[in-house]
């Protein structure tokens, strides 16, 4: 294994291991590390089994390993930016749906205590 690959899987193993530490601070929950993780997993494999991506590619008719390698994660990265928008929106509707619980909740402390001051 050359240099660069051994470089490679170490940066590989030092960013699950940030992702771990992520998890344990509770900074990140393990359904969302499991992605990275995941992730982290399919690099060392393809580092393992460096034959591998050649043969997928010409497999899948692509002319360069490179070319399938970015359409893979550009593909990644929109499935992971419409994840978080469906999130960003769920979370929107419930933070909306607080606020219009807390707001009728007020106004019925403050009219209870309008009541109880008469």
């Amino acid at each position: 294994m050359s240099k660069y690959l051994l470089l490679i899987a170490l940066a590989v193993l030092l960013f699950a291991i940030a992702i771990l530490n992520l998890v344990r601070q509770n900074k990140l929950t393990m359904k969302y590390a499991l992605l990275w993780l995941g992730l982290s997993l399919l690099t060392i494999i393809a580092l393992i089994w460096p034959g591998l991506l050649n043969e997928l590619s010409s497999l899948l008719g692509f002319i360069s390993m490179s070319n399938m390698l970015f359409l893979i994660a550009i593909f990644v990265l929109i499935m992971i930016c419409v994840s978080l928008s469906v999130i960003v929106s769920n979370q929107t509707k419930k933070i909306i749906l607080l606020i219009q619980e807390v707001s009728l909740l007020k106004s019925k402390y403050e009219q209870k205590d309008l009541e109880d001051e008469d």
